[in-house]
């Protein structure tokens, strides 16, 4: 059983996709670098297996380059709706009235 180019461009593109769309995207996570190279890597299969060598490289790396961008804009999305709206949030609250009690963080008061 073989398989021909465009399903395996398929396959790749798919997979790329829900790398790029589906992994969390926490800066604090490790796993950040490896999604982007396997972002990189599956999208540069995709257009090899569809386009011509130059045109692929080039087709490959710019939907490489669009969908990590695009995951670094989510990224700062979230953060910035965070910092927003972290004070409505109840965790907040009770991690900074927790550090206070057993004073290991911020404190409200100046001595």
């Amino acid at each position: 059983m073989t398989l021909n180019n465009p399903l395996i461009g398929w396959g790749a593109a798919a997979l790329a996709v829900i790398l790029a769309l589906a992994m969390p995207v926490n800066p604090r996570r490790v796993n950040q670098g490896l999604i982007s190279i396997l972002i990189v890597v599956l999208s540069l299969v995709a257009a090899f297996a569809w386009l011509e060598p130059l045109t692929a490289l080039v087709a490959g790396l710019g939907a490489a380059a669009v969908a990590i961008v695009g995951r670094d804009v989510v990224r700062f999305v979230r953060h910035a709706v965070y910092d927003v709206t972290k004070y409505t949030r109840r965790d907040y609250w009770y991690r900074r009235i927790g550090q206070s009690l057993i004073s290991g963080g911020r404190r409200s008061r100046r001595r």
